[in-house]
């Protein structure tokens, strides 16, 4: 492969890749020399744009380094399936019929959700997961830190976050509302090499790693293992349940230092990259019976508990963006006063994108009712337990339907959306078999959605099908398709 220096990388991983799954050997020759595949650095494709022809021997124009890894995931996808394998498997050879791609993402921001707080996923699987996100072109992953039910980073300054905050005693049987609990312990963390291994690995494949630390809200388990912040006497453990605790933090001013220096640290383990800083479903029961809350909207001039998250929200995000990070929150952080520059992640609806737009803030769109893979697959009595029963049904048709682009939005304010994410929260996600259900094939139909390439679901399931025979090779545990389109 002749390819220029500097995307060496790409071409490491290709050969890495291909060595792994058929025992293949990729090497980059020097500039002038023959090869199979020629690669040239085209600024006009635009970031992320590409221009793969396959004649005589294979060109590519790239407009920068994702562009020409995107080329040879396309590649890839016009050989067999065994070119995807994550185990060595034998291919004689790969014929290639005559071609001619150009091709480049609509949307810059495309990309998945992973709680591993609810449930903690190890190192290993992140990695899997990080492949399997690449794999269909999406350039985010967003992980979801802590919450109620477990802290999932080591923060060395802050020990029993990890050595308390992480473990649970036990986890809900069936829906929470079933009121079933087992006794195995669960949780787990990851400490600063864990982060640098994942965000590394990522860069590697043009995902960037997104840390969310939620709070004030989502806290139970912080105040497990530092009860100093909340707001009463009462010792808590680790939440069991699933649901939103109650317990949040208090308005103190050591409480809000102590964050900022906690998200501070945790954003620096990530490199550069965009911090959200949650700010949804925050209770405010404990702030209403609170002397010290009250006292706060008084001085404030506040006149609902709600706002008092806005001391934490535009407190992080200040300190954040005087480091020149970018800052995502959830769509309820606009229910109160949003710092400028703030990009919204809107997931109550697709309405609140639009609001979000119209207001002048930067959208990502992750509407619940098309994003939210951790609704059933189908309204079949025989899907495994989920967040929610019927109507809370997302089909990968129903993800291939949706619009990143909120309906009624001024045209000139199209730009404000800078794309989409998949979410999966995983209160019923507990292994990689079942991440891989939850995700599979709805990630696929959304993959096309942000890339921006989506049309008819008709002509789109031949594709999905061909598709899965890749996922098969890649060890995927996907949902199988119905037989009929939905």
């Amino acid at each position: 492969m002749s390819a220029p220096e500097e995307w060496r990388e790409e071409i490491e991983t290709f050969a890495d890749d291909l060595a792994r799954a058929v025992d293949w050997e990729v090497r980059r020759v020097d500039s002038g020399a023959v090869g199979d595949i020629v690669v040239r650095h085209d600024a006009s494709r635009g970031a992320e744009g590409y221009r793969l022809v396959v004649g005589d021997r294979v060109e590519v124009e790239a407009g920068d380094a994702a562009g020409f890894a995107y080329a040879l995931t396309a590649l890839r996808q016009f050989g067999p399936p065994e070119l995807w394998s994550r185990t060595t498997t034998r291919l004689a050879h790969w014929t290639l019929d005559a071609v001619e791609v150009c091709d480049g993402p609509t949307y810059a921001w495309r990309g998945a959700h992973l709680d591993v707080a609810r449930h903690f996923f190890d190192v290993a699987t992140v990695l899997r997961f990080v492949d399997l996100v690449a794999a269909h072109r999406l350039n985010r992953l967003h992980l979801h830190l802590n919450d109620d039910q477990g802290w999932r980073v080591e923060v060395p300054e802050w020990p029993e976050l990890t050595r308390v905050g992480a473990w649970r005693r036990g986890s809900p049987l069936g829906h929470e509302f079933d009121d079933v609990r087992d006794d195995v312990p669960h949780g787990g963390y990851y400490d600063a090499d864990d982060i640098a291994r994942i965000v590394e690995h990522a860069r590697r494949r043009h995902v960037q790693v997104i840390p969310e630390i939620d709070l004030p809200g989502h806290a139970q388990a912080l105040l497990a293992a530092y009860p100093q912040f909340g707001n009463t006497a009462q010792r808590v453990d680790v939440w069991t349940h699933w649901g939103i605790s109650h317990h949040v933090l208090n308005v103190d001013p050591p409480t809000l230092d102590f964050v900022e220096r906690l998200v501070g640290y945790v954003a620096g383990l990530f490199g550069d990259a965009p911090v959200h800083i949650g700010g949804d479903e925050c209770p405010t029961t404990q702030w209403e019976a609170s002397a010290a809350a009250r006292e706060a909207m008084e001085r404030h001039g506040f006149h609902d508990p709600q706002q008092l998250q806005g001391l934490f929200t535009e407190r992080l995000s200040r300190s954040l963006m005087a480091q020149g990070r970018e800052v995502l929150a959830w769509d309820e952080v606009l229910d109160a006063q949003v710092v400028p520059g703030t990009t919204i992640c809107a997931w109550r609806s697709a309405r609140k994108g639009r609001e979000a737009a119209e207001r002048g803030f930067d959208v990502i769109m992750a509407p619940m009712q098309y994003t939210y893979f951790d609704w059933l697959n189908s309204d079949s009595p025989e899907e495994p337990v989920a967040v929610g029963a019927w109507p809370y049904v997302t089909t990968w048709e129903k993800v291939y339907a949706m619009s990143v682009v909120p309906e009624g939005l001024d045209p000139l304010l199209r730009g404000r959306v800078r794309g989409a994410q998949a979410q999966l929260w995983t209160e019923y996600i507990d292994s990689a078999a079942r991440l891989d259900y939850m995700a599979f094939p709805r990630l696929c139909a959304f993959s096309e959605v942000v890339w921006g390439t989506a049309g008819d679901v008709e002509d789109f399931r031949p594709r999905l099908e061909h598709h899965l025979a890749r996922l098969e090779a890649m060890g995927v545990a996907y949902r199988e398709l119905d037989d009929e389109v939905r």
